[in-house]
């Protein structure tokens, strides 16, 4: 009885110490770079919306069959700083045969990121994979990069934020002190906010636009002076507006007043805001 159990154990032997030897899959160097295999980005640095983002990381540890053969299957996400997917989940197959000089190649997996072009500010991640197809092991890991840029406040309905008169078209800050002189060009700038979303995210948001006299009658109006209707595989997070406005130069000096109503056709709401202005 006790030869059988040693003879056993011999038998098992080598393939125990194979299952010692083998190595585990790992990921390394994990890095995103503002170009191709360039360097990695700084503290304090950050990308901005419409940016592409290059990811990579490197694998090792695989296995490396009789003949050299290598077969890797990776996969790369990313996610905005709700863990909201920007990009469509990418893969990548790596099936090649190495020589005994090539032992040490560590393969590369990339993807460049394309950052929506209208992205709220926070932390971003991008969590990826790599499956060895010979060994069935798989390794993984998670890297966080920054998006900076302007956000604007969340709204659980339909609302008109960020209302502001400019002098001109490339005026960043709004005006304090909203007075113009008849004749001049009045320019406007908002977002539209808290709208509902469509199959694949389709959103169909529009605004009306009309000015209101001293005495507060209408003195212009326009239907639908703009309309936002597309679908994205990234939900659109708000719709920037803007419009400008030739004042008559017959306009008497008085405070007037701007109205302007959003409609959202996917959710069936409707906002509205008002913004004085005064002619000197």
């Amino acid at each position: 009885m006790r030869a059988a159990v040693v003879i056993a154990l011999a038998a098992f032997a080598p393939a125990l110490m194979a299952q010692s030897a083998a190595q585990t899959i790992k990921v390394t160097r994990a890095a995103i770079s503002q170009s191709e295999d360039g360097p990695t980005i700084e503290n304090g640095s950050a990308f901005q919306a419409g940016d592409v983002a290059f990811f990579s990381f490197q694998v090792e540890n695989y296995k490396t069959g009789p003949t050299g053969k290598v077969q890797l299957t990776g996969h790369i996400q990313a996610f905005d700083s709700k863990g909201t997917p920007i990009v469509a989940r990418d893969e990548e197959v790596i099936g090649t045969t190495i020589s005994q000089e090539d032992k040490d190649w560590k393969p590369k997996l990339r993807l460049p990121i394309q950052i929506p072009s209208i992205a709220p500010p926070g932390n971003y991640s991008v969590k990826f994979e790599v499956t060895d197809q010979q060994t069935h092991q798989i390794a993984s890991g998670e890297l966080a990069f920054p998006v900076g840029g302007k956000g604007v406040e969340p709204a659980s309905a339909l609302t008109i934020r960020n209302l502001g008169f400019y002098r001109s078209q490339e005026d960043e800050a709004a005006l304090k002190i909203v007075a113009y002189r008849a004749g001049d060009m009045l320019w406007v700038r908002f977002d539209v906010i808290g709208y509902k979303y469509g199959e694949q995210n389709s959103i169909d948001v529009s605004y009306d636009v009309a000015v209101l006299g001293p005495d507060g009658k209408q003195l212009f109006a326009q239907e639908d002076a703009a309309v936002e209707k597309s679908q994205a595989f990234y939900p659109q997070p708000w719709v920037p507006g803007g419009f400008n406005l030739g004042l008559q130069s017959t306009m008497r000096a008085a405070t007037y007043t701007l109205v302007i109503t959003a409609h959202d056709a996917v959710g069936k709401q409707t906002a509205e805001v008002k913004g004085e202005f005064r002619v000197e």
